[in-house]
């Protein structure tokens, strides 16, 4: 009878013990399903020490599908792209070089004269003299007169000098001195526009050819014509252009 309680009683205990284990692994069994339907309805981002599986829908910057960083040379849409590198952009074709100008060379020194020569044998000096002062000519450096313009005090805008050995005029003198003639002339570069001395001089000896009656010629010994004129006027534009600073 003993035998039998004892017999019963480990039946008993195998039931509950199995009773047990098969709940337990039928509980795991259905944690396991629905963390599994969690996984896929819940997108998560893979970490950087996580092991990545399909389930996974985002991942961090900078890793790929495998769970490890892009290989050289690939784009991530998440990375910057890089910076142009400078020495590349300086040496490609569409990169035009800019040459430094070279210095433009100072203008030459130019000289344009004429000549006032008498239509008799001499000139007057005092009535030379007395000429050149009322058209507003200075007597000045060197002996000679000088046209000066109020803009460019310090440096004559034309200068006449006497065709009579050494071209200087001695005004203590001028009786003892009578003039072959006048040389009008105008140095270049100088200051104030080169056209305007120029007519400013050619304007003068003019007037004062027609008062001490005198005639013209150019600095060859051709009279003194318009056409001549014009060609010494149109190169004075062209020197003009050329010795205007950039």
């Amino acid at each position: 009878m003993a035998e039998l309680r004892w017999v019963l009683l480990a039946l008993g205990v195998m039931l509950v013990a199995g009773v047990y284990l098969w709940g337990s692994g039928l509980f795991r069994r259905s944690e396991r399903i629905r963390s599994s339907k969690r996984r896929r309805n819940e997108p998560r981002i893979a970490g950087d020490e996580e092991p990545v599986s399909d389930e996974v829908l985002f991942y961090a910057p900078g890793t790929s599908p495998e769970g490890r960083a892009p290989a050289a040379g690939s784009v991530s849409e998440l990375d910057e792209p890089d910076e142009p590198d400078l020495d590349d952009v300086a040496t490609g074709d569409d990169v035009s070089i800019v040459e430094p100008e070279e210095p433009r060379p100072p203008p030459v020194e130019k000289v344009v004269a004429l000549r006032f020569v008498p239509k008799t044998l001499e000139i007057d000096a005092v009535a030379a003299v007395e000429a050149l002062e009322d058209a507003g000519l200075e007597h000045g450096r060197y002996g000679i007169f000088h046209y000066h313009d109020e803009s460019f005090p310090s440096e004559p805008q034309f200068s006449v000098a006497s065709l009579t050995e050494p071209g200087s005029f001695d005004l203590e003198r001028l009786d003892e001195q009578p003039l072959a003639g006048m040389s009008f002339f105008m140095i270049l570069p100088g200051a104030g526009d080169p056209v305007d001395r120029f007519d400013a001089m050619v304007e003068t000896a003019r007037s004062l050819a027609h008062r001490l009656d005198a005639e013209l010629f150019d600095d060859r010994g051709s009279s003194w014509s318009i056409q001549r004129e014009r060609y010494i006027r149109e190169e004075l534009i062209s020197y003009r252009i050329q010795s205007a600073p950039q």
